[in-house]
């Protein structure tokens, strides 16, 4: 089972269908993924915000014969307005996707405000590019130091690569090609949950 909280935010726990959620999301991976989709969109109509995130996600990602963003767009704003962190990340990935720079960026500043970790990695992408902000990357640089702070993998990533390429200047540099040696000693040592992670993505991103 994935780590609803972790990938949802706390407000996972406040899901009266969690477990139902749990063992429909489990059915996407094998080749029961179809009846799994519909087990989530009953239980989204039924009022499950984890599921109503995760059928907006499949959206998205073109689960359903094509990519529907106003389909995503409209799940991932109920979960918003019920609260969820990751309701608000989902539209803002979405929102990006559709070229609504200044929109996407409200979004992920919602999340982030509740310390959404993901979002973090998401608002320092569009300081970086000046994408609905005004370019910024010493902002995207902290953005990025605090979603790795957390364990966020992406931000991890990006902060690594935003040090090696200058970002931080020439001790900054060092200090990115310090990251990514730990990071390629995490994939070496866990390499098992490295493909895990590949696998279970349940939302998309702005990279």
């Amino acid at each position: 089972m994935i780590d609803a909280v972790e990938l949802y935010g706390l407000e996972a726990l406040d899901d009266p269908f969690r477990e139902d959620f749990e063992r429909a999301r489990a059915l996407l991976d094998g080749p029961e993924w179809e009846r799994g989709l519909e087990e989530l969109e009953t239980l989204a109509y039924a009022g499950s915000m984890l599921s109503t995130i995760c059928v907006a996600s499949c959206m998205w990602k073109g689960w359903y014969d094509h990519q529907d963003l106003a389909g995503a767009e409209a799940w991932y704003r109920v979960a918003a307005e019920a609260g969820y962190s990751a309701g608000h990340f989902g539209l803002g990935v979405t929102y990006h996707h559709m070229g609504r720079f200044s929109e996407a960026s409200v979004e992920f500043q919602k999340a982030a405000s509740r310390d959404y970790s993901p979002a973090y990695d998401a608002l320092a992408y569009l300081y970086a590019r000046g994408e609905g902000v005004a370019l910024d990357r010493q902002k995207a640089l902290a953005l990025w130091r605090t979603g790795a702070s957390q364990g966020h993998q992406r931000a991890k990533i990006a902060l690594a690569k935003a040090l090696i390429h200058g970002y931080g200047g020439v001790r900054g540099r060092l200090e990115g090609l310090a990251h990514l040696f730990r990071l390629m000693a995490e994939v070496f040592r866990e390499p098992d949950a490295a493909l895990a992670e590949k696998r279970v993505t349940p939302l998309p991103t702005v990279h």
